[in-house]
């Protein structure tokens, strides 16, 4: 009774507000299609087997890929984390999706992020190895202003998924850092560094951990996260992302 209820209620909605698809604005079918319409999501760039599993840069069709050093990009440097999976490229649809989700406070739109997660076989075959989930904390004040962690509500769907045990404010952002993407290659690192700190270690001990975050752009704000949980004696670090850029040096 109640789902009849819905729909008829949606039914109306839509006739009055009809659904359009967030990336090229046509509208959509409610009951199978959500925020993005059918042919925009056959164009997602998503990622497939040609990346890196450490560092997530995108190789070339004859590369070669160890998976304990990594790639010819990242085999020389000292990462705290021991493998990256990321859903799709932060382009197109997905990139509209997370810019509107993140910066016009569109919140609900964690939902359809959570669809493309539990869609994607590499995390489910991941969090068969995760003990617990961490998200890259904001800086208080940050989210006081947003209304919410983007990345702390992309774990808890990854939660509610596979049940897997949640860890909220013990991993907390104790600098308000500027947006990475604004800052030239030489400041990135100062920037982040020091800016995190862990509360109660013993939870992360001996723990495989699940780190999580929106998109990955340089890289060295989850790597300063997995560098501190990796210091108060997790067992290993994976970090997991909705959407990685292709270039991130």
């Amino acid at each position: 009774m109640l789902n009849a209820i819905n729909n008829y209620v949606q039914a109306l909605l839509d006739v009055f507000y009809p659904r359009i698809c967030l990336y090229c604005h046509s509208n959509i079918n409610y009951h199978c299609e959500q925020y993005i319409c059918g042919k925009c999501r056959e164009n997602i760039p998503f990622v497939n087997e040609r990346h890196c599993i450490r560092c997530g840069s995108v190789l070339g069709q004859y590369s070669v890929m160890s998976e304990v050093k990594g790639c010819v990009f990242c085999r020389s440097e000292h990462l705290y984390h021991d493998s990256l999976t990321a859903i799709a490229y932060y382009d197109g649809a997905i990139k509209v999706l997370i810019h509107k989700y993140k910066y016009e406070r569109q919140r609900f739109l964690y939902k359809a992020i959570g669809d493309f997660m539990r869609a994607n076989k590499k995390l489910g075959e991941l969090m068969q190895e995760i003990d617990i989930i961490v998200p890259v904390p904001l800086y208080w004040r940050k989210k006081l202003q947003r209304g919410f962690n983007q990345s702390e509500l992309i774990a808890r769907e990854i939660h509610r998924a596979f049940l897997t045990p949640f860890s909220v404010n013990n991993l907390i952002r104790i600098k308000n850092t500027t947006s990475q993407t604004r800052l030239s290659k030489s400041k990135r690192y100062s920037n982040v560094q020091k800016a995190f700190f862990i509360k109660n270690p013993a939870i992360m001990k001996g723990k495989r951990v699940l780190l999580v975050d929106d998109v990955l752009t340089t890289g060295l704000t989850m790597r300063e996260c997995a560098k501190k949980l990796k210091q108060t004696g997790a067992k290993s670090i994976h970090l997991f992302v909705f959407a990685i850029a292709e270039y991130k040096n």
